[in-house]
């Protein structure tokens, strides 16, 4: 009776993980593989900085403002005056709940920069950043989840300036979407606009006994070369089951 009920149960066991087995395609195994890496973001040559010390972030129309001024318009800043730049980064501060000290400047064809270190807490870094306008002036409101204008740009219109300007307003995360991994991009240059296409994925993980979810989008930057808007289109494709939890 008991060998009996055992082999009951290895039948019932091998059925249930027979049921919970998932059949997936190559590119499925891909996906659920670079979604899990711990080493992967972005493809082979896709532009991005690699930061040693700190944490990025660009000054805004709602950090630069006392609490009860602030409304939902959330549009990160840009100016060519460095004077300016260096007065928001102080605003900036002033209405923190963290009081950092500048400890050095920085300034590229990109942005005007200012290294601020805690007072009380030395480990405790930020690369406090304002877009010269010279290269690119955001538009959008981050509060906003119904925009696809992301900004003007305006620096050399050709395919290799182009594809630096998306992919470091990608990695930045001026487009608010910088936690999307790359799985593939590809930019082609039209006679009046530029178009490049970046496939990006996105893992939310579920609670206790629920899968995680890959959702993969499809994303289409466009640029005119008649008035240089940077303008995005996204759309999810395909959605893959992950770790069960």
């Amino acid at each position: 009776m008991k060998n009996c009920l055992f082999a009951i149960l290895i039948i019932f066991v091998t059925i249930s993980c027979d049921k919970d087995k998932i059949n997936r395609t190559d590119e499925e195994e891909r996906i659920l593989e670079l979604a899990y890496s711990k080493d992967y973001s972005y493809p082979a040559g896709f532009y991005h900085e690699v930061i040693d010390t700190g944490s990025i972030y660009y000054e805004n129309t709602v950090s630069i403002r006392p609490i009860n001024e602030r409304q939902d318009i959330w549009i990160e800043l840009n100016t060519n005056d460095k004077n300016e730049a260096k007065i928001w980064s102080d605003k900036s501060n002033e209405y923190s709940s963290v009081n950092r000290e500048i400890i050095s400047e920085n300034e590229t064809d990109k942005f005007f920069e200012f290294k601020r270190k805690n007072i009380k807490y030395a480990n405790d870094i930020l690369l406090s950043r304002i877009h010269k306008a010279s290269y690119f002036q955001p538009v959008l409101n981050k509060f906003s989840v119904s925009d696809t204008i992301i900004g003007k740009y305006n620096g050399e219109l050709n395919l290799k300036s182009v594809k630096e300007l998306v992919e470091y307003l990608w990695s930045c995360g001026t487009m608010d979407i910088s936690y999307s991994k790359v799985l593939e991009s590809e930019i082609k240059e039209y006679n009046e606009y530029f178009k490049y296409y970046i496939q990006s994925i996105l893992i939310v993980y579920g609670d206790w006994g629920i899968y995680d979810y890959i959702y993969v989008y499809d994303n289409y930057f466009t640029i005119r070369k008649t008035n240089r808007i940077l303008i995005v289109k996204t759309n999810e494709v395909r959605r893959v089951q992950g770790r069960d939890n």
